[in-house]
């Protein structure tokens, strides 16, 4: 991370070296510290410390962020997703979309199975009676703007409440 200021606010990473901070705070008349980090020549001038990361760019243990082995956006692919969403589609327009939590949470539920992340599954823990309060303020509101709640907001409130009943398996 280039600009990273040094604790004494002396010195300023470039990208590759420690450079001297043109910002820096006036120090005379002052005793500073030395941080362990800086060389006192026998000139008693203070050179900054040799090319090292910045903190920010430290190395990090293995397995901190995981084997990188993810699986979300496939999970809403193949032909099983397919027939499911064709399934749910012709439930929700037989029963006029009411059935429409019911297909929801029964969509979710098979999406969810199939998220992979870092060897982990997902698990959908939400209930059509819980997206219901969600789907009928969504409708409700939407109906009442003209469509306009829905563009703004109610999207979202979809994405927030499969959010909110998301776990690990």
């Amino acid at each position: 991370m280039t600009g990273q200021i040094s604790e004494d606010g002396m010195y300023m990473w470039n990208g590759t070296n420690w450079v001297a901070n043109p910002n820096a705070p006036a120090t005379q008349g002052m005793a500073t510290d030395i941080s362990p980090q800086m060389v006192v020549e026998n000139s008693g001038t203070t050179t900054p410390p040799v090319a090292q990361q910045p903190m920010m760019q430290a190395a990090t243990p293995e397995g901190v962020y995981g084997s990188g082995t993810w699986k979300i956006q496939m999970a809403d692919s193949g032909l099983g997703m397919f027939f499911l969403k064709i399934a749910c589609l012709l439930i929700n327009m037989f029963t006029l979309f009411l059935a429409v939590p019911f297909t929801s949470v029964m969509y979710y539920n098979a999406w969810a199975s199939k998220v992979d992340i870092d060897g982990r599954s997902l698990k959908f823990t939400g209930n059509a009676g819980g997206f219901l309060v969600t789907w009928i303020k969504t409708l409700l509101l939407s109906a009442i703007t003209f469509g306009i709640y829905y563009i703004l907001i109610g999207r979202k409130n979809v994405m927030r409440w499969v959010d909110s009943n998301l776990t690990w398996a």
